[in-house]
């Protein structure tokens, strides 16, 4: 069974992802478009899976993305999605994967390996220091290749394979191109072992990252050095990025407010008060005897 999900129409080899948002890492391999023209082209396997949830309107993502940019792609992979429905380059598989999966927040995020979380510009900023404390465990796919056309895969059964499709976007108003964005994806069984890929890859030059996942929502543990809640976050409705401060509010403006509160809602009842007074009428005069 073969499922897809892309940015451009679908061209008819697959049906269209409706749930695929919850998954269980279990195995990644990486098959980059220049092989596919080689005599042998077959998938690695990456040290780490680093899954950056960024925007294009969000400031604070442009300073992560040049952190992101510094680590090595040929031992770590790198996908980026884009969540947000204010982004021109937004994917919905990317964002249910950011509310369903992984059950996120905030934007920019990273989630390492399927597991491990920074969220907040501040924390994202940590990636390349808590990747030399990640120690995973990949296992599930022996072996990836494609040959004319034709993907050809061993995986453990019982499992979805799920292809992310990467390709050089430019940003949207910066004048720099996002070099690992999803735009497209596949998902087949792992029992399937093969799918003629050919017309979902027509001109096209990027990154195709296999991902062997159980269905489940996963269980994020943060990996920031930081304490938790300090972080910084994006306001999507606002579009505009600020920082959040551990800051409490004065005690002398909270009693003004109290106070402003109070009489607004005393107010009316002191009116009618002072109305019933004015229409008062005199002491009734005492009747003769």
């Amino acid at each position: 069974m073969l499922l897809i999900i892309s940015l451009a129409p679908s061209n008819g080899i697959a049906e269209e992802v409706e749930n695929t948002e919850s998954r269980v890492l279990l195995d990644v391999h990486v098959l980059d478009s220049t092989c596919l023209t080689e005599e042998s082209c077959n998938s690695w396997r990456p040290v780490n899976l680093i899954e950056y949830f960024g925007a294009d309107w969000c400031e604070p993502c442009m300073e992560v993305e040049e952190e992101i940019s510094s680590i090595d792609s040929n031992q770590s992979v790198i996908i980026q999605h884009h969540p947000s429905p204010s982004d021109l380059t937004f994917f919905q598989q990317s964002n249910m994967k950011f509310e369903n999966q992984y059950r996120l927040l905030f934007i920019p995020s990273i989630v390492i390996n399927g597991e491990s979380l920074l969220t907040g510009s501040s924390q994202a900023l940590e990636i390349n220091q808590v990747l030399q404390n990640q120690n995973n465990s990949f296992n599930g796919i022996s072996d990836i290749n494609y040959d004319n056309g034709t993907l050809f895969w061993n995986a453990s059964e019982g499992y979805n394979l799920n292809i992310w499709k990467l390709e050089d976007t430019k940003h949207e108003f910066e004048n720099y191109s996002h070099p690992h964005l999803a735009t497209s994806l596949l998902s087949f069984k792992s029992e399937n072992n093969s799918a003629n890929i050919s017309q979902w890859l027509e001109n096209w030059d990027g990154r195709l990252v296999f991902m062997l996942e159980d269905i489940g929502s996963a269980k994020l543990v943060s990996a920031s050095s930081q304490p938790t809640g300090n972080f910084n976050f994006n306001n999507e409705d606002s579009k505009q990025s600020e920082e959040i401060k551990n800051e409490q509010l004065d005690p002398s403006l909270i009693a003004i407010i109290t106070g402003l509160i109070m009489l607004a809602i005393l107010l009316p009842a002191l009116i009618m008060f002072q109305g019933l007074r004015n229409f008062e009428p005199e002491d009734t005069p005492k009747e003769e005897e």
